[in-house]
């Protein structure tokens, strides 16, 4: 009886565990389509829709180095990206241009979309963490 009652309480823990663990997958889906929708309204028009950017014009997303440190993806997101500088003393070009209007819950969505369809393993990011980056704290 005792056997039973273990066995039925493990059970009972395992499946329990798995509801947290499809709702964890769950989450993190919704978080990705998300961003997929937000890539295609904000981003897709120079990166493409495949991510390897127009006619060699912009960036190809399909680079490692692109996509392997959150803060410096939340920072490219929230402020843009300059050209570095040709001409000293020039006003630097603005390569891709501030996306900081987007809610924090679309950034951490598009870092999620981002790293997921193009990256070696998805990035999750909180909002909390946007916001962070957002107020200029390391």
């Amino acid at each position: 009886m005792t056997d039973r009652l273990t066995l039925a309480a493990i059970a009972l823990w395992l499946l329990g565990g798995w509801h947290l663990v499809q709702a964890a997958d769950d989450d993190l889906q919704s978080r990705i389509l998300l961003g997929e929708q937000t890539f295609g309204d904000n981003c897709s028009k120079c990166h493409q829709l495949d991510g390897y950017g127009e006619g060699g014009l912009y960036p190809s997303l399909h680079q490692q180095s692109l996509l392997t440190d959150k803060t410096v993806l939340i920072q490219t997101i929230i402020h843009g990206r300059l050209a570095p500088e040709q001409v000293p003393g020039a006003q630097p070009q603005r390569l891709m241009p501030a996306l900081g209007f987007l809610s924090d819950r679309e950034i951490a969505a598009l870092v999620a979309y981002l790293s997921n369809s193009w990256g070696d393993e998805v990035i999750v990011v909180t909002e909390e963490e946007v916001q962070t980056a957002r107020q200029g704290i390391p």
